[in-house]
């Protein structure tokens, strides 16, 4: 898969996709939460738990490819990036 990678770079971007930008100076681009399936809601619980209290403070929010949240603030200064939780799984022992 890295050798198609390396040797084909829009491979890899097909396979993997762009990050999307979802808010911009303080203002939430909807067309761009509509493509990344997110709510209002779970932005702004993202954002909140960045540390930052309004979407008005945010300077860049970028959903990653990995499905992880990025948070810049602070005239892009602070950098922060939300992890997906990981569930836990119970496999059956015979």
């Amino acid at each position: 898969m890295d050798i198609l990678h390396s040797r084909f770079p829009k491979f890899g971007k097909a396979i993997q996709g762009d990050s999307i930008m979802l808010v911009y100076k303080g203002k939430i681009i909807e067309s761009h939460l509509i493509r990344a399936k997110i709510s209002k809601e779970e932005l702004m619980e993202a954002i909140r738990e960045h540390g930052v209290g309004s979407v008005k403070e945010v300077d860049l929010a970028v959903l990653e490819v990995d499905g992880n949240i990025s948070v810049l603030s602070e005239n892009f200064q602070k950098k922060s990036t939300r992890h997906k939780k990981a569930h836990k799984v119970l496999s059956q022992q015979d």
